[in-house]
């Protein structure tokens, strides 16, 4: 799968990309939606194929770091009071 995220003002903003990413281009995957603590609206979208450039240059909103990994669980890792 292949990892991007946008950042946008509004959330309409978000759900029109979202659609046209889906219905115009036919991405396929999962987008994830939602509200940041800053008050922006993010979507990650994990395609399951390459999404082409020329198609990425035309997006409104923040090309923004995908954080975290798509299917891969949170490491359990404690550190010991020892350490």
């Amino acid at each position: 799968m292949y990892s991007i995220a946008y950042e946008f003002e509004t959330e309409e903003e978000m759900q029109r990309v979202a659609d046209q990413l889906w219905n115009k281009h036919g991405i396929t995957g999962e987008f994830e939606m939602y509200k940041t603590g800053n008050g922006r609206f993010r979507l990650h979208i994990y395609s399951e194929k390459q999404i082409k450039d020329s198609v990425l240059d035309k997006l409104p909103g923040k090309n923004v770091q995908v954080k975290g990994s798509y299917g891969v669980p949170a490491p359990t890792e404690v550190l010991s009071e020892d350490d």
